[in-house]
């Protein structure tokens, strides 16, 4: 029997050997190339991994840092208080409750500005559509970041009676990121204005300072990303700011941009429709909604 196969074997023509002898080659070659793409996907996978690690890493230590510095003023004026509020004089004690309700609303910012996009990404941040006046809010968010009396002021010229259909939190919290980047990096003079383009009305926060690199443009929108980085760092903040303005920006309708502001600083633009839109991704219910943006 075996012999038979043998002879029939040997009696194959040439041809079908060299078909044989092909598909064998380009079985192997298959097989190597199925491993060698297996173990590029094993090796970018650790390198993800790696990469998450490390960026969870930075944003602890981040997080931590900026958390322990409003924790540390509030437990402080708070023990001082407590001991000695009694020898302290009325002005004293209201400076101190300042600096606590200062410290606390900053501490509730930056928690919010934590929980904020990746509700977004998960499709579950709500939102509670208003009728507000967006003069009156701006000039709210100004004067808690630029104090009468701080040393810097925000000017605001904004056309009176300016009513948006939105959510008033999530666009004081845009206004506030914006404004925010402005104190830290901006020069002397921040304006803010605002005007209607279309159906949007965008917002324009502009400074004259240094502006932002050319090496820097494509990525100040990414998360954690600040121009000023690692235990050098001249500013707080967790670089979620500006990432966290246009996300918000883009699920409420409208969209977050920079623009170089001539002879020198930035324009940080923040557009909005000048009506609630009505879609799936940003629907106005009340009393809350759930984005559905994936």
């Amino acid at each position: 029997m075996v012999d038979s196969v043998y002879a029939w074997i040997e009696s194959l023509p040439p041809v079908v050997w060299l078909v044989c002898l092909f598909v064998t080659v380009l079985a192997l070659v298959w097989s190597v190339t199925r491993v060698r793409i297996a173990r590029e996907h094993e090796r970018a996978a650790r390198e993800e991994a790696i990469e998450a690690r490390h960026i969870k890493n930075d944003f602890v230590a981040m997080v931590s840092h900026e958390l322990r510095t409003p924790l540390t003023s509030i437990a402080g004026f708070a023990e001082t208080l407590s001991d000695g509020w009694k020898s302290l004089s009325d002005a004293e004690i209201a400076e101190f409750l300042g600096y606590i309700s200062k410290q606390s609303n900053y501490l509730g910012d930056l928690v919010e500005d934590v929980l904020v996009i990746p509700r977004l990404e998960a499709g579950r941040l709500r939102f509670r559509v208003e009728n507000f006046d967006l003069g009156s809010l701006v000039h709210e968010v100004a004067n808690m970041l630029f104090p009468p009396g701080g040393g810097r002021e925000a000017a605001v010229s904004l056309p009176a009676g300016v009513r948006l259909q939105a959510d008033p939190k999530r666009v004081q919290q845009v206004v506030r990121n914006l404004l925010e980047n402005a104190r830290k990096y901006g020069g002397d003079q921040v304006l803010v204005e605002g005007f209607a383009h279309g159906e949007q009305y965008v917002l324009v926060v502009s400074d004259n300072g240094p502006g932002v690199p050319d090496t820097s443009i494509n990525t100040i929108f990414e998360h954690f990303e600040q121009l000023s980085k690692g235990d050098s760092r001249s500013s707080s903040g967790i670089g979620l700011g500006l990432p966290i303005a246009r996300r918000l920006a883009r699920a409420m309708g409208g969209d977050v941009w920079y623009e170089r502001r001539f002879p020198t600083g930035s324009r940080f633009c923040f557009s909005l429709p000048a009506k609630a839109p009505v879609s799936e991704e940003f629907i106005p219910a009340a009393p809350e909604v759930l984005s559905t943006r994936h």
